[in-house]
């Protein structure tokens, strides 16, 4: 009888075990399935606004951290209002002027994961440095670049450097008309495609311009009349005018600036999530003479900065640096330089 009752208790024991282990099993599969259908159903800003509430606490400053690491508002379910490079590469070439000036000739090159509704690319230039760390976060357009030139009291180098930036700038996009087919156009300057916004429309592109911010107040423009300049492309403009221009799902952008040798550094920002894939640098003709000759730094500012080593290098030894990481808005390169 005793044997009984024991092989009785341990046949029920091995069927809860194994009950219990299926019932897990089905639990966690019907969770995933949960959260899985809830994710597809939710539009990605909600499921991010969420999550930062859990982890970092209810702040109205989580807007920003919210907008820079989707790359865009997030409101639409299939995210067709999300930019995310996940192809990019980024090519610096500088070239001495004379001894306080050179050249930044700067070609980044995007393929968009998923396409972007966007038929106008908004250029900022500015000279001030808290507008510069502002504009990634008060932009709402999917496609815009950022130009800065320090300010030069003794001289007019922002106005020369936004005028050659203007002058040189080439765009080159592949989009996909309405019919769902793609077209090529290669990079060009856009000529009458490209023109200045006025002072009165900054708000409809900076939002801090237009509505008060976090601390409760608006920028008065009034203040950076001298220090901004915002241009407007009509990519349509570029684009085959007998097809529609649906979506954009590669953009090619080559620009010369005016910058200051004495600055010690030059600087590529993503403007919003982009997968860099390398950055290369052409410094061969920025040495100032035989006899002053520089070293150069490259100087990652990401979230890894294992791609390169801290180390001073020639002219020579400064070309292409492989990066293999993702790099949120806010983050970039930066290659400095000194006397050798």
């Amino acid at each position: 009888m005793l044997v009984l009752v024991g092989s009785l208790s341990f046949v029920t024991a091995v069927l809860a075990g194994i009950v219990r282990r299926e019932l897990r099993r089905h639990a966690e599969f019907v969770n995933e399935a949960v959260e899985r259908g809830l994710l597809d159903v939710l539009p990605p800003r909600r499921v991010a606004e969420r999550l930062l509430e859990r982890v970092y606490g209810v702040s109205p400053f989580n807007d920003t951290v919210v907008t820079a690491l989707l790359g865009g508002e997030g409101a639409s379910n299939v995210g067709s209002d999300l930019t995310i490079s996940e192809h990019t590469e980024i090519d610096y070439t500088l070239t001495r002027v004379d001894d306080s000036n050179y050249h930044l000739v700067m070609e980044t090159r995007y393929s968009f994961r998923n396409r972007v509704p966007a038929r106008e690319l908004i250029v900022f230039a500015t000279s001030d440095a808290t507008l510069r760390d502002s504009i990634v976060a008060g932009c709402r357009y999917p496609l815009f670049e950022l130009w800065f030139v320090r300010e030069d009291e003794s001289s007019t180098l922002f106005e020369d450097s936004v005028e050659s930036m203007r002058d040189s700038v080439n765009v080159g996009i592949e989009y996909v008309d309405e019919r769902g087919k793609i077209h090529d156009v290669p990079a060009r300057h856009p000529g009458r495609h490209i023109r200045e916004v006025k002072v009165g429309e900054w708000s409809r592109y900076l939002t801090f311009f237009g509505r008060d911010t976090t601390q409760g107040s608006i920028i008065d423009r009034q203040l950076y009349l001298d220090k901004l300049r915002i241009f407007k492309i009509d990519l349509l403009g570029l684009a085959d005018q007998r097809t529609g221009m649906e979506l954009i799902q590669r953009m090619t952008l080559r620009s010369t600036t005016l910058q200051l040798i004495e600055d010690g550094f030059c600087w590529w920002q993503a403007p919003y999530p982009c997968f860099v894939e390398r950055m290369g640098f052409d410094t061969k003709s920025f040495d100032l003479a035989s006899d002053r000759e520089l070293r150069f730094m490259v100087k990652p500012f990401t979230i890894s900065s294992e791609a390169a080593a801290p180390t001073w290098q020639t002219s020579d030894e400064v070309a292409n640096v492989d990066l293999q990481v993702w790099m949120l808005a806010g983050h970039g390169m930066a290659l400095v330089w000194r006397p050798a």
